[in-house]
């Protein structure tokens, strides 16, 4: 008779209690048991290798060069996230919509495994490129900033482009600015890289538009006096010059600044805009936060609504631009359940090669992007912003 306490350990049996023979284990089974486990443990290190050991031990031992040789960078699908609750506005109305907007990202792994290998030789939307095409000289860091830079101007260009599209003037023109003059030019010597054209004489400079109309209608050998601003400290000076004429005939005077820029400050706006990012970088949200924008501020659902994604840089006039990563963008995008993913016109391509049930629409403006929402069934027949109960545009 066997007996137990309440933990479960085994007690020595009663005094005149039988005790049963126990028969010796056969050696062949602690051999047995000793392979098992051999097998077992190679079998999970091999395993824990295929996702743990550096792509370029594979690429050193096959033949010819290989992007995987000297360490690779992968490029995967990343993600497809919703835009509205990333934008935030105050002192205005909102009307939440009941579709989405979803802007994409690409996961850029340089910790290329054998598992990242075999999978970019099967699936299209995996690939491997060399850290300098991915990076070129910058160090994974530098270029991280580098897109959290980009991502910065991103959403500046966003809300003014998105702004604009409504008839509200987000931004003013404050001056003509220059990064470098004709040698030998009327300025040669006189102007400075870093300063701002304000005004000549008494008229005022705001942009390039009201200097080339000033200089259409000023004669060649007319003495001007141009105050100039300086970007960095905002000090005025005025500086005295003779106006050349212009080297291929057009009438007029001509200063000889090249590479102009025009200087441009947020305007007084009532109202307040602004957009989370996180810790996400890049321009290609750009597009996306802009329709994002434009559907927060106006009535009815601008995409019919459906769960749209959308990449692609903007302008602040509306032009969109080519992103990289299209082909994992757009599997990330079909994995969100996307019904379609507007893309860079010259992106179809890509897009389309690694998605079979999403519908692919290019884009070159912001006005085309909203026509393909108007096509979805988008209502964009009022496109218009209230402030202080007055319909702008």
């Amino acid at each position: 008779m066997t007996v137990e306490d309440t933990t479960g350990a085994m007690l020595p049996p009663p005094p005149g209690s039988p005790v049963a023979a126990v028969a010796p284990r056969a050696w062949y089974r602690d051999r047995f048991s000793v392979v098992v486990l051999v097998l077992v443990s190679v079998l999970l290190a091999g395993v824990a290798s295929f996702y743990t050991v550096p792509a370029q031990w594979v690429g050193r031992i096959l033949p010819g060069n290989s992007v995987v040789d000297d360490g690779a960078v992968a490029l995967k699908p990343g993600s497809a996230r919703p835009t509205d609750d990333r934008v935030q506005a105050s002192d205005i109305q909102i009307f939440e919509p009941e579709g989405e907007i979803l802007f994409t990202t690409v996961a850029v792994d340089d910790q290329v495994t054998i598992a990242d290998w075999v999978r970019a030789n099967s699936d299209d939307a995996v690939e491997l490129r060399t850290r300098e095409a991915v990076f070129g000289t910058r160090t994974t860091a530098e270029q991280r900033e580098r897109n959290l830079e980009l991502m910065a101007v991103s959403k500046e260009s966003a809300v003014v482009a998105a702004l604009e599209y409504l008839g509200v003037e987000a931004v003013v023109e404050s001056g003509v600015g220059f990064n470098g003059v004709v040698e030998g030019g009327p300025v040669d010597g006189l102007l400075e890289v870093g300063e701002i054209i304000v005004a000549i004489d008494d008229d005022l400079i705001t942009g390039l538009d009201s200097l080339l109309e000033l200089l259409s209608a000023t004669d060649p050998g007319t003495e001007v006096q141009i105050t100039l601003e300086d970007v960095d400290t905002g000090e005025l000076r005025t500086q005295p010059v003779t106006l050349g004429a212009h080297p291929e005939g057009r009438a007029g005077g001509f200063i000889g600044i090249m590479d102009v820029t025009v200087r441009a400050v947020d305007a007084d706006l009532p109202f307040e805009l602004d957009i989370d990012s996180g810790s996400i970088g890049g321009p290609s949200a750009g597009l996306a936060f802009t329709l994002t924008i434009i559907d927060l501020l106006t009535e009815g659902e601008l995409t019919g609504g459906g769960k749209v994604a959308v990449t692609g840089t903007i302008s602040a006039g509306g032009s969109v631009g080519d992103v990289g990563g299209v082909a994992q963008k757009a599997r990330a995008a079909e994995d969100a359940g996307a019904e379609v993913f507007i893309v860079p016109i010259d992106a179809i391509a890509e897009a389309e090669s690694t998605t079979e049930r999403l519908r692919i629409e290019g884009v070159a403006t912001l006005d085309e992007a909203i026509e393909v929402l108007a096509g979805l069934g988008g209502d964009v027949s009022e496109l218009a912003l209230q402030i202080d109960g007055v319909t702008v545009n």
